[in-house]
């Protein structure tokens, strides 16, 4: 059974082919019955003028009937009265009877198609015509036998003889239509209402066939609406759809995309709860990180009006949230900036630069004021625009940066003293102000005279640290010739160069940069020192210029052993050596940190490159200064 439903199942049409099936059906039914119909109207039509004609026929038979008769009594009245106008009223009449039996005869051999019966009729018509005239012109010529159409007369024989011929063929004609007339106006009948009835049956069945495919195909649209409509509700109420519809038309079309949709939106609403509880999970840590950070972190609204305040606040300014909760984020600072509105100060928090902290003096509820460093960033919340501030309480590195001062003042005064009265005496013994010494306690002096002047010259460098990175190192900047401060150098170094077996080889160039020729030159110095220290014997140290667009560089290029590339980032830190096995009795690994502080001040980049290990080993150190 189910295969038979299978197999007679109707085909799965789409909505244009419905509706092309629903206008073209009933026009095709319509246009065949109107062929048929066109048809039998042509037939009724042929029926209806094959009748006319033998009416027409009977018609002419009777109206020749009546000119016989007419013609004859003229003839007669005219014999009888005379009279010129019965005359001309009997000649007119023999004119219409030839006319009518030409007429006839036609309509017989044309309509009725009888040539055999029209010939006939056209021979005993001019016969009888003929003897007509003849008996006319006898009564013409005044013979009175001509009256009597039943004498012996022979003429008069001729015109009784030929006018039986003539009306017996008339009559005989005439029944003949006659006969024929009836059963086809008979049929004519049938024809019309035969007619009517495929008429009436052909609009009946265009009008059942419409209907019912209206109603077979609207019916099954309709249907299938209502699942999309159902279908719509249900998803909007969270419940399950109906099952996908199986017809292949549009509205299944449609039907698969809305279930496809909803699938997907089901499936999108899932991850959305998913990403939700991640989110919602991921706030809580947040929010346990920010609780539990050893940072005070103060979240504002974009007018600075605090609205969060973590636990490390609390303890630093000793606020409770809730009471601190609403108020301007000004309470929390003091001077300048606690003249200023919250959402004032909250500018001057954001106009700072970005990824660098601003240093402030906080205060805490109790009035005690902490060095800070606070820095702010801005993010978007569900409530708007927010910003999140971290203060970092820096009191411990403001305590140490004041025993660090306080240790180079020591350094600078209470160390550098002695060891410069030292070192004059040592002098002095050398001298033999004191007497003679041996040699052996010359050359002891001597090496303690050296040692002396290394810890002079690291305090110095100590010295000088400690002003660049306080900030009190006064540069006296000018337009400064390179060449100048190349050959200053050069010659501040050529006994030490000489001493090591070094030749130093230097470039001419006509560069001039904007410099403190002092500290710069102290710079180049070091960096040809360097350079001297780390080269084999008779080897070359160059220095070279190059032009860098809105710079200088200067470049100083040994062919010592090189530095390790992972070290070229830390050269430049304190107490920072490549090797520190090898480099220790060298120096002390301050003077490259004091040369990068330098040239930072005056706006320019310092840089290290090397090949430790290969054909040409040794360092290029270089500098860049703005040019003048």
């Amino acid at each position: 059974m189910n295969q038979q439903t299978k197999q007679f199942r109707l085909p799965q049409l789409k909505l244009a082919h419905k509706g092309i099936i629903i206008l073209v059906l009933p026009l095709v039914l319509q246009a065949g019955c109107y062929v048929e119909l066109k048809r039998q109207l042509a037939a009724t039509e042929a029926q209806a003028r094959k009748a006319d004609a033998r009416r027409e026929i009977v018609s002419l038979v009777n109206a020749l009937f009546i000119s016989g008769f007419d013609s004859f009594n003229a003839l007669v009245t005219f014999s009888a009265y005379g009279g010129s106008h019965r005359s001309k009223s009997r000649d007119e009449y023999i004119q219409k009877l030839k006319s009518q039996i030409g007429d006839l005869a036609d309509r017989l051999e044309r309509d009725a198609k009888e040539p055999q019966t029209a010939e006939t009729l056209r021979e005993y018509g001019r016969a009888y015509t003929r003897a007509f005239e003849s008996w006319h012109t006898q009564i013409d010529r005044g013979d009175l036998q001509a009256f009597s159409l039943f004498t012996g007369i022979e003429e008069n024989n001729k015109f009784k003889n030929s006018a039986l011929r003539f009306m017996t063929l008339l009559r005989k004609i005439g029944e003949a239509q006659q006969a024929k007339l009836a059963p086809e106006s008979s049929n004519e009948y049938n024809t019309r209402a035969e007619l009517q009835r495929s008429m009436d049956l052909a609009v009946t069945l265009s009008a059942f066939i419409a209907i019912l495919l209206g109603v077979f195909f609207l019916r099954g649209t309709v249907s299938q609406l209502s699942i999309l409509k159902s279908n719509a509700s249900r998803f909007a109420r969270k419940e399950l759809l109906h099952p996908p519809l199986s017809a292949r038309d549009e509205i299944g079309e449609v039907d698969k995309v809305f279930h496809e949709m909803a699938n997907a939106l089901t499936a999108a609403q899932v991850k959305e709860h998913e990403m939700l509880d991640q989110l919602q999970a991921g706030k809580d840590r947040l929010d346990r990180v920010i609780e539990n950070i050893p940072l005070a972190v103060v979240v504002t609204n974009e007018n600075g009006i605090i609205q969060s305040f973590n636990a490390t606040a609390e303890k630093t300014f000793h606020y409770n949230r809730d009471d601190i909760s609403g108020k301007p984020l000004t309470m929390l600072f003091s001077g300048s900036e606690k003249q200023a509105s919250a959402g004032e100060f909250l500018n001057l928090l954001i106009a700072g630069e970005t990824g660098k902290s601003l240093q402030l003096e906080a205060i805490s509820s109790d009035k005690e004021l902490i060095p800070a460093e606070v820095s702010t960033t801005r993010f978007d919340s569900p409530e708007g625009v927010r910003y999140l501030a971290t203060i970092k309480d820096i009191s411990e590195r403001f305590r140490l940066e004041q025993i660090k001062r306080d240790f180079y003042a020591m350094v600078s005064h209470d160390i550098r003293t002695p060891l410069s009265s030292i070192n004059g005496i040592l002098q002095l013994v050398q001298r033999g102000r004191y007497g003679e010494i041996p040699d052996e306690v010359d050359e002891k002096l001597s090496t303690a005279e050296k040692n002396v002047d290394k810890l002079l010259a690291l305090v110095s460098k100590l010295v000088e640290i400690e002003k660049l990175e306080s900030g009190n190192l006064d540069l006296s900047i000018s337009s400064v010739k390179l060449n100048e401060l190349i050959a200053h150098s050069i010659d501040s170094t050529a006994q030490f160069a000489e001493a090591h077996k070094v030749e130093l080889k230097p470039t001419s160039t006509e560069f001039k940069v904007k410099a403190d020729a002092l500290y710069i030159g102290n710079v180049l110095t070091n960096l040809i020192s360097n350079a001297i220290k780390f080269s084999p014997e008779n080897s070359k140290v160059l220095i070279e210029t190059k032009d860098m667009g809105e710079f200088a560089e200067v470049s100083v290029i040994d062919e010592g052993p090189g530095v390790p590339a992972r070290m070229h980032g830390q050269i430049f830190e304190k107490y920072r050596q490549a090797k520190p096995t090898r480099d220790r009795a060298k120096g002390f690994g301050l003077g490259l940190a004091i040369c990068k502080s330098i040239v930072e001040l005056h706006g320019g980049t310092i840089g290290v490159e090397s090949e430790e290990n290969g054909d040409r080993p040794g360092s290029r150190f270089w500098f860049r200064l703005p040019k003048a």
